[in-house]
């Protein structure tokens, strides 16, 4: 037969006052610290989806404002060249009317000192002819005489 020993249940109330102690000293911290580390680590892992997501956002946004920033800097880039390109229509149309202008008034000019050189012409073919005629009429020789009169008068003239 088994025999129950005095000192047999010492052991076995010993052993479980050690497994209460061991669990109240022990297992229950670690239990609660190893809880603590999961939550942590959980929470980690959904704080990292949440700025992973919010990163992913803002990329996306951001590629968005290139996006719309390279559209209105080629639209701003058209505009100024269709600018560019009225403004030089503009610039070679005035430069073609200031050209016929200056054309016109350089015609009118010529044109005046035209009748003006005209004008001291006769005055001077009228001067000749007056001082041929009043020295044929003074020394009328001979044809000779008369064609050496008028070379010497219009080489007079010429010289003044």
């Amino acid at each position: 037969m088994i025999s129950i020993d005095y000192s047999l249940i010492i052991v076995i109330l010993n052993f479980i006052l050690l497994l209460i102690v061991l669990n109240k000293i022990l297992y229950k911290p670690i239990k609660k610290i190893l809880e603590e580390r999961q939550q942590k680590i959980a929470s980690n892992i959904d704080e990292a989806k949440a700025s992973r997501m919010k990163a992913e956002k803002l990329v996306e946004e951001k590629n968005d404002n290139l996006k719309q920033s390279a559209e209105e800097i080629r639209k701003m880039k058209n505009a100024a060249t269709s600018d560019a390109e009225g403004k030089a229509k503009d610039i070679m149309k005035n430069a073609k009317e200031h050209e016929k202008r200056i054309l016109k008034d350089t015609e009118k000019q010529l044109k005046t000192e035209k009748v003006k050189v005209m004008g001291e012409i006769e005055d001077e073919l009228t001067e000749m002819i007056a001082e041929l005629s009043s020295k044929f009429l003074s020394e009328k020789l001979d044809e000779k005489r008369d064609k050496e009169l008028i070379k010497k008068i219009i080489s007079e003239k010429r010289n003044k």
